[in-house]
């Protein structure tokens, strides 16, 4: 207690606020998040391609139409009986490595990477990005229906929680440079780097809400990750509708078309999870590891018909854009690629939901744009550019980022001409779907996030005061001359836990308990040469009686104690009162009526 009590000079700071913990830190940590990002991400793309290469390409001659190619088949070219063995053999080997390696690196990542910044301070296990970036490109490389955000996110977030680890920074800040990793390896390996420093705070929550501190070292790494990428791979967009317009009569079928990829996203949300994986996968009784290999099957049913929706599909993507693909067949691949990608990840397949919702968004927005022009072509004059509406549009609503959707898809197709569609459906889309994500770790806003949850406590507590908990009592007092012996006596008998010690004129020098007297109270040597002033804590930490509790709570933290002397500014040598830990988070809980602080 004494050495806990003894110092004078306190100070409540955020230590934040300057030096190695301002921002210069966030500089070079998200500089080097960044780095770590970007070559992350062009491993994952060189796997993805090498898997690819060899598994379906050089086995069965599938492979995607190129930009500027000829003319569509009706389905495609190719149809193998090895899409029922090549798919089903990737989801094998990915689920044995996910279950008997890490757990966590099943599904479609992001979610996992939105559970570690709520619900575990950002930790990711260093195994996990590892297992991610292999399980996910064996799945996808073999003809999985699966995207690359997933497994890019967690390779990101999982070196940014990794280095904030290493650094000992506090939680806030490891949950921060997680999401900086996971701006970095999107924004890169979807030559997207502002889309994606957006999409990472924005995708945390159901609501309009950001994790506006996050943005800048997002932002930061997004820009070096995509610069390696791009240095690697070459500047250039994924895909290239080629010039794109607007009439303003358009607006009426794009706000028409927001309501149609509300309605196929409300589909895709129930089909993903309801459908494939509560009332079917989750119901066999056989081992998990070994249900991918079921749904790697199903997809190769599916893939003998519609061979489009293995794989990321972007060819199929640039063909639509182009107009070479019939409008009633790009609906229909809309609808296969939900069922595919239900089979793929609702399984417990490794991979990403974005590119599926691009693909889904891109083929509904060419059936709507296609079939419209022939309808009604005054009013859809422009059907090509639907699609690139709809690589946005679908997956603001289905995901609940409206603000990243409508950037990712500009700079993937490298355009800003459709930005005023785009926000329209993005925003159609966002509005109908309130109630439903793809995302089932999101949580509706910060105000209910578990990592705010202090925050917001702390908060609450800097507008309640000392004085609305206490109330002035009768404290034991001792006399700084009472001998050792009397002052074990009144300290054992007492009820009270700290006892002030004071002059003759009743001004407090100092104060004692019993961890004080504890040491020596059976050493009667000293029962009569030692006196109260000689024991007890000179220098004393008060709480002031208008003080917040936040104050309070602070001041107890630092001292590492439960319990703190209340003084009045104009008497602060007078105890008033005692104040303790259990006094704040009773009185808190007693307002508030909420969950609160954690004693810790």
């Amino acid at each position: 207690m004494s050495e806990m009590l003894s110092r004078p000079h306190l100070s409540f700071t955020n230590s934040e606020s300057c030096g190695w913990s301002g921002h210069c830190r966030w500089l070079l940590t998200s500089l080097l998040v960044g780095v770590v990002s970007g070559f992350g991400a062009i491993l994952f793309e060189t796997l993805l391609r090498y898997f690819f290469y060899h598994f379906l390409h050089l086995t069965t001659g599938y492979a995607e139409p190129l930009k500027d190619a000829a003319a569509v088949p009706f389905l495609g070219i190719t149809r193998s009986w090895l899409f029922l063995i090549i798919p089903a053999l990737g989801g094998l080997v990915s689920g044995l490595i996910v279950y008997f390696v890490a757990p966590e690196a099943e599904g479609h990542g992001t979610d996992a990477m939105i559970e570690a910044f709520h619900r575990k301070g950002g930790l990711i296990r260093k195994r996990v990005p590892a297992v991610k970036i292999l399980a996910s490109a064996i799945t996808i490389g073999s003809g999985g229906s699966a995207g690359k955000e997933g497994p890019i996110a967690q390779i990101g977030a999982g070196f940014g929680s990794a280095l904030a680890t290493m650094l000992k920074l506090h939680p806030r800040e490891r949950r921060i440079l997680m999401l900086a990793g996971a701006a970095g390896g999107i924004g890169a390996i979807f030559h997207a780097p502002l889309g994606a420093a957006l999409f990472a705070p924005e995708v945390l929550y159901r609501e309009e809400e950001f994790e506006f501190e996050a943005i800048i070292p997002c932002i930061i790494s997004a820009i070096v990750a995509n610069a390696i990428f791009d240095r690697f791979f070459g500047r250039t967009a994924l895909f290239f509708p080629g010039p794109v317009d607007f009439a303003t009569r358009e607006l009426i079928p794009y706000a028409i078309f927001g309501v149609v990829c509300a309605a196929v996203g409300y589909v895709y949300i129930k089909v993903f999870y309801d459908l494939a994986r509560d009332r079917f996968f989750r119901r066999l009784k056989f081992t998990k590891a070994l249900k991918p290999a079921l749904g790697g099957l199903m997809i190769g049913t599916i893939a003998l018909f519609t061979p489009q929706v293995m794989d990321g599909g972007y060819g199929w993507i640039q063909a639509a854009m182009e107009g070479k693909i019939f409008w009633g067949v790009m609906l229909l691949l809309a609808f296969m690629k939900i069922a595919a990608t239900s089979c793929t990840i609702s399984s417990g397949g490794s991979g990403g939901v974005f590119g599926p919702s691009v693909f889904m968004g891109a083929m509904l927005g060419g059936a709507f744009g296609f079939l419209g022009h022939q309808l009604a072509p005054g009013w859809v004059i422009h059907p090509s550019a639907f699609v690139v509406v709809g690589i946005g549009a679908f997956f603001a609503g289905v995901a609940r980022v409206p603000v990243s959707s409508i950037l990712m898809a500009c700079e993937m197709c490298a355009s800003y001409t459709l930005l005023v569609p785009l926000m329209l459906v993005c925003a159609v889309s966002f509005v109908l779907l309130r109630r439903h994500t793809l995302y089932e770790k999101q949580v509706a806003t910060r105000l209910t996030s578990p990592a705010h949850m202090t925050e917001f406590a702390r908060g609450l507590l800097e507008g309640m005061r000392v004085s609305e908990v206490v109330q002035p009592r009768q404290v034991t007092e001792i006399p700084e001359n009472m001998p050792l012996e009397q002052v074990i006596q009144v300290v054992t008998t007492s009820s009270d836990l700290h006892f002030p010690v004071v002059t003759p004129g009743g001004r407090m020098t100092g104060i004692l308990s019993i961890n004080d007297i504890r040491p020596i109270m059976f050493e009667e040597e000293l029962h009569q040469a030692k006196m109260a002033k000689d024991i007890a804590t000179r220098e004393v930490v008060r709480v002031l009686w208008n003080d917040s509790l936040q104050d309070a709570l602070d001041k107890m933290v630092l001292m590492n104690v439960d319990e703190l002397p209340v003084v009045k500014e104009e008497a602060p040598d007078e105890i008033e009162a005692m104040i303790s830990k259990r006094d704040i988070i009773s009185y808190y809980h007693a307002r508030t009526g909420s969950m609160g602080l954690s004693n810790k």
